[in-house]
């Protein structure tokens, strides 16, 4: 390595070269590495730069705007998926029906190296069984009636070099099981009514909403197509079990709806208490129909309980109006315990600390949970955390 006097870097190499056993020349080789160095500090200086930065803002700058994540085990799973997206391995996302599956799948292509090819998306429960097959590997022509006449490529032909998602993957016919496990192994397909495999090479997801290993004990689903499924499985809880994740969700639901309807709407903080009160049976796509269906049907630019559904209203109050009684049976519900348990640790951190930061810190949460928990429960005496000049 040598530096010039204009500035400079260069990388100098020299390779001998042999006539009858002795050296005759040198190859020299001189680089200008003065642009590759520039890269590499700027590469450091942004990495350092990325390492420092909160958390929450660093998988936010991965994820994107359309992914939507508070609660610690969503951060959990969206860092699991940024490391599985550097890699080709299968991926089986698992988790109730509604709860962002497919997001998740288009996260994972779009972070990962495949992303300038495409990303199939199948339903395998939408599609016929008869003409699943086709679909999936593509047929030749005349291979049966009604076929195109120049014949049809298959969605995993499609998807070659990208990503193919099979969605409902529980749905598939065990027919089909065989044909997709050998599909994995092998990266080739026949198309119906061919006699040459086609070749292809795709990154395979997966989905469900269905307990697979239930179905493979009940022979409804084949064990050896599990396991060649199970290499990266993704657990998706329902929102009833990440409630941090609810109004963040609803905020950004409410953005999308206000300027898709030039809508200037807002949230009663009456509203927000109970859509976080909520079950929510049809999680974060129940949530979504709800806040479209509130911001074209409120008649006001402050969105009430009045204004919600009937039975998300009832769903809402029924556990915001529980007193904490205990019922006859002595067993009350899990979601109210949990509740009270909250409750009774913020009031124990509130005699410990001063500031919402320090009880973020101490109970092992984020401070805008602490901030949002205080305010549902009503408990007050904790000052906001006041960064120092």
């Amino acid at each position: 390595m040598r530096k010039m006097r204009q500035g400079n870097e260069i990388y100098i190499t020299g390779s001998p070269i042999f006539c009858d056993g002795k050296i005759t020349h040198v190859a020299v080789n001189i680089r200008d590495v003065t642009e590759l160095q520039r890269l590499q500090e700027q590469v450091s200086r942004l990495t350092a730069l990325y390492l420092s930065a909160p958390e929450e803002n660093r998988i936010q700058s991965l994820a994107g705007e359309n992914v939507i994540v508070e609660s610690p085990v969503m951060k959990r799973i969206i860092d699991l998926v940024v490391r599985v997206s550097q890699v080709d391995s299968v991926v089986l996302i698992m988790g109730e029906s509604g709860t962002g599956k497919e997001v998740l799948a288009r996260l994972i292509h779009r972070l990962s190296t495949r992303n300038k090819s495409p990303f199939i998306s199948i339903n395998c429960g939408a599609i016929p069984e008869n003409l699943l097959e086709s679909e999936l590997f593509g047929y030749e022509k005349g291979s049966f009636t009604g076929a195109l006449r120049e014949g049809k490529p298959g969605l995993f032909e499609l998807a070659n070099t990208g990503t193919i998602f099979l969605d409902e993957i529980a749905e598939m016919p065990l027919n089909l099981q065989v044909k997709l496990l050998k599909i994995l192994q092998d990266m080739e397909a026949y198309r119906l009514g061919g006699v040459r495999p086609v070749k292809f090479d795709v990154r395979v997801i997966a989905a469900t909403n269905r307990n697979l290993r239930e179905l493979v004990r009940e022979g409804k689903f084949r064990e050896d197509l599990f396991y060649r499924l199970y290499v990266v499985p993704i657990d998706v809880p329902p929102l009833r079990e990440r409630q941090e994740d609810i109004f963040p969700l609803a905020w950004h639901f409410l953005k999308h709806y206000n300027q898709k309807y030039k809508q200037s709407k807002t949230l009663s903080p009456e509203l927000i208490d109970i859509i976080e009160s909520c079950s929510w049976p049809g999680n974060v796509r129940e949530l979504q129909n709800i806040i479209e269906r509130i911001v074209v049907t409120s008649d006001s630019d402050v969105i009430n309980p009045e204004h919600l559904p009937p039975s998300v209203y009832q769903r809402g109050r029924k556990h915001e109006d529980y007193s904490g009684s205990e019922p006859s049976s002595g067993i009350i519900p899990l979601r109210h315990a949990k509740e009270q348990a909250e409750r009774t640790m913020l009031v124990q951190a509130l005699k410990m600390k001063q500031t919402t930061r320090e009880i973020a810190g101490l109970l092992d949460i984020d401070h805008s949970t602490v901030i949002r928990k205080l305010r549902k429960y009503g408990l007050s005496g904790a000052k906001k955390h006041q960064k120092s000049s």
